[in-house]
């Protein structure tokens, strides 16, 4: 019994020492307005200076960017909110 409690606090010790993948996600967005392939070099781009994106492709022909991202550093909501300002309207899909 002594034995297994030792190997139980041994292995939560190592544990909590290993740093957690804190928060990435990724997430497809949805664009509007898209009217060339430059605008997909310029949603990229936008997002990529993003604090917390670690990266990011984006489709003009699907009008799509997928996105990986710290949620710690930023969100779904800061990355709609900034493909909006550049005037594609973006929404979150599966």
């Amino acid at each position: 019994m002594h034995r297994f409690a030792g190997l139980l606090l041994a292995t939560l010790a190592i544990l909590a020492s290993v740093p957690a993948i804190a928060g990435e996600r990724t997430v497809n967005l949805q664009l509007e307005n898209f009217s060339c392939p430059s605008c997909a070099f310029i949603v990229k781009r936008t997002l990529m200076e993003i604090p917390g994106v670690a990266a990011c492709e984006v489709s003009y022909r699907e009008r799509l960017a997928r996105i990986t991202f710290d949620d710690e550093k930023t969100s779904v909501a800061a990355l709609t909110a900034a493909t909006s300002e550049l005037g594609f309207p973006s929404s979150p899909v599966n």
